[in-house]
């Protein structure tokens, strides 16, 4: 008998502990059969707390973007010095003057899965800092890449060679002065489209630990919504 007034106890603390949310909310709830189930995409962009929330810290994240294009150079520094030693030589362009040897097309298959690969994982970081518009901050990556390449050959074309350092690592350098022929832009262009595309597509997979919580936090709060839950209001 104790065991059973100790149940009705709880249920009656639970019953009004649900209603004082709701009156502090402004209504009167009463929670009839809770049952946890995971909410759809479009049921927590409907929440407001998460609505604005996405609007005030939405956008595009200059940290994230930048930050996601150092990881996605390092990665492409390792992974294309692990390819290249186990493959042989890979590059982001044929057609290239000055270069001894041509890059075949073997070589440059593997620059491009290269840049992809290390683009999705930095546009993977940045979609994970910015926790918003994770697409469009994956997409940054690539373009803030470009930007740099961009710099440094103004840099080298003002100053010398020796301020060309993206290709002493090993890097792309997209705009540099021997880069002109019809191959090397055609090739040029293929390689910062898989870039652009590795940034945009792990920027929208690093968004989804960030869309995971916002599910929980708007299916658990008092206000949010709670999809299997049946509200009697009054």
């Amino acid at each position: 008998m104790a065991g059973e007034r100790d149940s009705g106890s709880d249920e009656v603390v639970g019953a009004r502990a649900d209603r004082l949310n709701g009156e502090v909310n402004g209504t009167t709830r009463t929670t009839v059969g809770v049952e946890r189930q995971d909410l759809p995409p479009a049921d927590v962009r409907r929440d407001p707390g998460i609505l604005a929330a996405r609007e005030h810290f939405g956008g595009v994240n200059l940290p994230a973007g930048l930050i996601g294009m150092l990881t996605a150079l390092a990665v492409l520094v390792l992974l294309g010095g692990l390819i290249a030693a186990a493959l042989g030589a890979i590059g982001y362009q044929r057609g290239v003057e000055g270069i001894e040897e041509e890059l075949s097309i073997a070589g440059l298959v593997g620059g491009v899965i290269t840049l992809f690969v290390a683009y999705l994982l930095g546009g993977w970081a940045a979609g994970r800092i910015a926790r918003y518009d994770g697409p469009k901050n994956g997409l940054m990556t690539g373009i803030w890449t470009v930007l740099l390449a961009a710099l440094v050959s103004a840099l080298a074309a003002l100053l010398g060679d020796e301020y060309d350092v993206l290709r002493r690592v090993d890097l792309p350098n997209w705009f540099s002065r021997d880069a002109l022929t019809t191959a090397a832009l055609v090739s040029g262009g293929v390689s910062v489209l898989a870039m652009l595309l590795g940034g945009m597509l792990g920027g929208f997979w690093g968004e989804r630990f960030h869309r995971r919580v916002d599910a929980e936090i708007a299916s658990t709060r008092p206000g949010g919504i709670i999809r299997s839950e049946r509200e009697v209001r009054a």
